[in-house]
């Protein structure tokens, strides 16, 4: 299987733009997943271009959260493959707020809570390979979960810390190995792995990808988390987005394969 990064804040190209948001395209032999749909520029559509791949080619969806730079282009994409299956965690839907005072406007609201999804609850095979999963509450250790000035609102109208209860990612299984592809990896990154190894019984990973939110990891924490990831097997690690180069640069101090998965840039799983 092929991944390709749509969306990054970063690119490898001067052809493509750059945003604060994310989209990869998966393709199988049986489907073609788009993993989020990148930020409010809507670069997605000048990207699939640029990139030689038709939207109209895309059999599923997956939403790895409600967050505007994740979810922004969901219309467009619907509007180009409207046969395409949606694919999300119960929860996407709920208003999310950002920064201190909780009052600017981060993702969910009125587009999300009325979007039609096959829901992900905890995994689902949505196609020969490719399995999306959530982290149940119950498996996630507080210490690896960063929700810092990141809020939602209750049904009741409540404002709380957010506890991302929709967040998604995916574990393709290959004859390379087995691979998880990340959105913002807002369950915690030792987590999803975790829950990964022992849910499906893998004992080390191909390629890790994706944002990992070790942005909001303090740097004198560092170690403490570059101990818990070690546990983990991982052949490849190719952060981006919300990783942060700081976090990048101990990541590759760390273990011996690690790259920048920028707007463009391909990875055979």
């Amino acid at each position: 299987m092929q991944l390709t990064v749509v969306v990054e804040n970063q690119t490898s190209s001067q052809n493509l733009l750059a945003e604060w948001g994310y989209s990869a395209w998966l393709q199988t032999k049986d489907a073609v997943i788009l993993l989020d749909t990148g930020g409010i520029q809507h670069t997605l559509q000048h990207n699939l271009t640029a990139l030689g791949l038709n939207a109209r080619r895309i059999t599923d969806l997956v939403l790895s959260h409600g967050h505007f730079d994740h979810t922004s282009g969901v219309m467009d994409v619907l509007r180009l493959a409207p046969h395409a299956r949606v694919w999300a965690a119960l929860g996407i839907g709920r208003e999310r707020l950002g920064d201190a005072d909780a009052k600017r406007a981060s993702g969910g609201g009125s587009m999300l809570a009325g979007l039609a999804f096959s829901p992900i609850d905890p995994f689902v095979e949505i196609a020969p390979g490719v399995t999306a999963f959530t982290v149940p509450a119950t498996e996630r250790d507080p210490r690896w979960v960063c929700t810092r000035h990141m809020f939602e609102r209750t049904d009741s109208g409540e404002i709380v810390p957010d506890t991302f209860a929709d967040d998604v990612s995916l574990l393709v299984q290959t004859e390379k190995g087995a691979s998880v592809l990340l959105g913002c990896a807002h369950a915690g990154l030792p987590n999803i792995l975790r829950y990964a190894s022992r849910t499906f019984g893998i004992d080390r990973f191909h390629t890790v990808l994706g944002g990992t939110h070790l942005s909001g990891v303090a740097p004198a924490d560092y170690p403490l988390w570059m101990q818990e990831l070690t546990q983990y097997k991982v052949e490849h690690w190719r952060p981006c987005h919300c990783t942060g180069f700081k976090a990048a640069a101990e990541l590759t101090r760390t273990f011996d394969d690690v790259d920048w998965a920028a707007a463009g840039t391909t990875h055979e799983l």
